[in-house]
């Protein structure tokens, strides 16, 4: 594990592609589990959606979208950026490509795509439909080489009519054959702080209050009722939450508590709330020391 977060060179051709489960801008929950068997994937880690020259290549890649679902191939791009800010560069840059939300680069560190600590370097990777890479670069490489890459990879342009047949079977089966597979992915909700201790304090309740903010903050004012994982450390020790569904998130302003919040969806949660005016308006009790570290 240590390994995959200190990688420094992209994934390489013939590597297994590391796993991946995140949020697109549009709430479908993109995971590579899905795509296999039926679609080869190309995902272009983006150092700033912000650049010029950025937006240029997704709009050519935009451009190409047509012509890589010919390929069975699916393209998406990578980035820090939350949900919100993609869906309006999505929306601005008039691009159908997905955008996909990487909390704190997590996964982009697993592709090599950035360093721990570091901002994410432009890096495109082709996974196949069998799950192993067939490029890993640095940069923008060149669309049409993407494309002949693609045609080059076993089973791609598959006759419509077979892709029919494989859909009809699939269904017999009780799969889902989809060409863009995914699901919808729950989003935050937003709350106060009498709606958070109406849900913590309701009759068999399930919630889990967790307070994100530094050791400092939290001791010198918390809930008796919150655990305390700084936001940093949420992508490392979320599973001492011990439940990914009905967790509701704290910090001081609300801030922290949405990203938590973003991060927990992008696995797969559920249920996850992010108190806004976090501590700052907490109507609840309070206490303060370390006694509940």
């Amino acid at each position: 594990m240590i390994g995959e977060y200190l990688r420094i060179r992209p994934v390489r051709k013939g590597d297994p592609a590391p796993h991946l489960s995140l949020t697109a801008d549009e709430g479908t929950w993109i995971r590579l589990t899905d795509f296999k068997d039926h679609l080869n994937v190309v995902l272009y880690f983006v150092s700033d959606i912000d650049d010029g020259v950025t937006e240029d290549y997704l709009r050519e890649l935009d451009r190409a979208r047509d012509r890589f679902e010919q390929l069975d191939t699916a393209v998406f791009a990578v980035s820090t950026r939350r949900t919100d800010k993609l869906r309006a560069f999505r929306e601005a840059a008039e691009i159908q490509i997905f955008l996909i939300y990487d909390p704190w680069a997590l996964t982009s560190r697993k592709f090599g795509a950035c360093r721990v600590r570091q901002r994410i370097k432009d890096t495109v990777v082709l996974i196949a439909k069998d799950g192993e890479v067939v490029l890993g670069e640095r940069g923008r490489p060149d669309v049409e080489r993407l494309l002949d890459i693609a045609a080059t990879v076993e089973g791609a342009g598959v006759p419509e009519a077979a892709a029919s047949a494989a859909e009809a079977d699939a269904a017999a089966a009780g799969k889902t054959f989809a060409r863009k597979p995914g699901q919808a992915a729950d989003t935050v909700k937003h709350i106060d702080s009498s709606k958070a201790i109406e849900l913590l304090n309701a009759e068999d309740s399930g919630y889990v209050l967790v307070d994100v903010r530094t050791k400092s903050e939290y001791e010198a004012d918390h809930s008796p009722l919150a655990m305390h994982i700084p936001v940093d450390e949420i992508p490392h020790r979320y599973h001492e939450i011990g439940q990914t569904g009905e967790v509701i998130f704290l910090c001081q302003m609300g801030g922290r508590s949405a990203a938590a919040g973003e991060f927990m969806t992008s696995i797969g949660g559920y249920d996850i709330f992010s108190v806004d005016g976090g501590m700052s308006s907490w109507e609840g009790e309070r206490a303060s020391s370390g006694a509940n570290e």
